[in-house]
């Protein structure tokens, strides 16, 4: 009997065993990105006494990393909460939703699916508790002014002036920003970078504003740069030569767009006698163009020469629409072309007077200049003096005289050593 027992435990653990065994994983892999499904409410609706949660449905389950980062809701009163529950966001007003509010639900662009799959286009949903909606619109570019690179995600608020009644989005891959259907006034706009993410701009962010007015029928544009605030003027740091002109730098960034002459800035060299200035410019200069080794392939083949059609340059048509334009890049630099060069190993004074910074505070300052020593006279070419000395003819500059070959020995004889060319050589008997 107990081996009749201990055999029908064996069998039940071995379907046991094999009860949890898995099949492996089959189906196509998932390289596809979360759609949205639904929403609640429904997007452009008009509600009264909405109570309930804002809500994003989509086709699978999202990852919990970055959804809370990715929802902004406009206008905001009090606490937002955000939640991820399983293939949903849900937004939840502390507050509750007030009536006579225009609302509005965004999603950014880069919230991901499991798989790691990521949406590239934002979600917005906008409701009313009471007035119309609107068919206002705004956009605008938003570059960081330093490097001229575009804002990427970067928050932008635009605040009613009569009210502070606040709305806000964020840039997308290129800088670009939009806001729709948003009650008409003026406003001011503001973009920043939101380090601390409390969805206010601090102090110590970098950040600009411009003001903007919405109204029906119109569509106004505004190109921000967002900069790190400043309450000092530029300071002169040093001078010195580089490729011909005096290098005068500074503790900030240069704005590169203020008007400059020469009388802004004095060289002044030994006896107090200043050195006239023929151009001041912000950020390193030109570059000399040297076209000697430049070659043309279209031009230098003959016209209806085989394969060389000539053809017009390209524009990337697409990346320039979708681009904010750039404008000059700042510089720590001030660059000082003088009418004639300086002396070497001589020391100079630079004064700089009323340059602007960046952030519009102006400065002056002065640095102490050496040039360098004078550089050396290159050495004479090997045989193009000595070569031609002694001979009735000159020699052709860069070429060199060749020298005499020694003769071969005869065939059978042991060559003799050969005393050095201008030795002395004594005389045989």
């Amino acid at each position: 009997m107990r081996v009749e027992h201990l055999a029908r435990a064996a069998v039940l653990l071995g379907l046991a065993a094999c009860a949890n065994v898995q099949a492996p994983p089959g189906g196509p892999e998932d390289k596809q990105a979360p759609r949205l499904l639904a929403t609640r409410p429904d997007t452009m609706a008009s509600l009264q006494g909405w109570t309930g949660p804002v809500v994003f449905v989509f086709d699978e389950e999202l990852a919990e990393q970055g959804v809370e980062d990715a929802v902004s809701l406009s206008p905001v009163r009090g606490r937002v909460a955000v939640d991820k529950e399983g293939d949903q966001i849900v937004i939840r007003s502390r507050a509750g939703w007030e009536r006579g509010q225009i609302y509005q639900a965004e999603v950014a662009a880069g919230i991901k699916d499991r798989f790691g799959n990521a949406r590239t286009e934002p979600i917005r949903l906008v409701f009313s508790t009471g007035p119309a909606i609107p068919d206002t619109r705004a956009s605008g570019a938003v570059v960081e002014r330093i490097t001229g690179n575009p804002g990427q995600q970067t928050r932008v608020d635009a605040v009613r002036l009569r009210d502070s009644l606040t709305y806000t989005t964020r840039t997308d891959s290129v800088g670009r920003f939009e806001f729709r259907q948003v009650p008409e006034g003026e406003y001011r706009v503001i973009a920043y970078r939101d380090a601390n993410r409390n969805g206010r701009p601090d102090p110590f962010e970098a950040r600009d504003t411009a003001r903007l007015t919405f109204a029906t029928g119109q569509a106004p544009t505004a190109r921000l740069a967002t900069l790190l605030p400043d309450t000092t003027p530029p300071v002169v740091r040093s001078a010195t030569i580089t490729q011909g002109w005096v290098e005068v730098r500074t503790d900030d960034y240069l704005d590169p767009e203020q008007p400059l002459s020469a009388a802004q800035v004095a060289v002044i060299g030994p006896d107090s006698v200043p050195v006239a200035i023929a151009e001041v410019r912000v950020g390193a200069p030109p570059a000399p163009r040297d076209t000697t080794d430049a070659v043309d392939a279209d031009s230098a083949a003959p016209a209806g020469a085989a394969g060389t059609t000539r053809q017009p340059p390209r524009a990337d048509s697409a990346g320039a629409a979708a681009a904010p334009p750039r404008g000059p890049l700042p510089a720590q630099a001030l660059f000082v072309r003088p009418s004639s060069p300086l002396q070497p190993d001589t020391v100079y004074v630079v004064r700089v007077t009323a340059v602007r910074n960046i952030n519009g505070l102006v400065g002056s300052g002065q640095a102490r200049l050496r040039t360098p020593e004078a550089a050396p006279a290159p050495a004479p070419r090997v045989g193009t003096d000595s070569a031609a000395a002694g001979s009735g003819t000159p020699a052709r500059p860069g070429t060199a005289r060749p020298a005499p070959a020694d003769p071969a020995p005869a065939p059978g004889r042991p060559r003799a050593s050969l005393p050095a060319r201008g030795a002395l050589v004594p005389a045989r008997d």
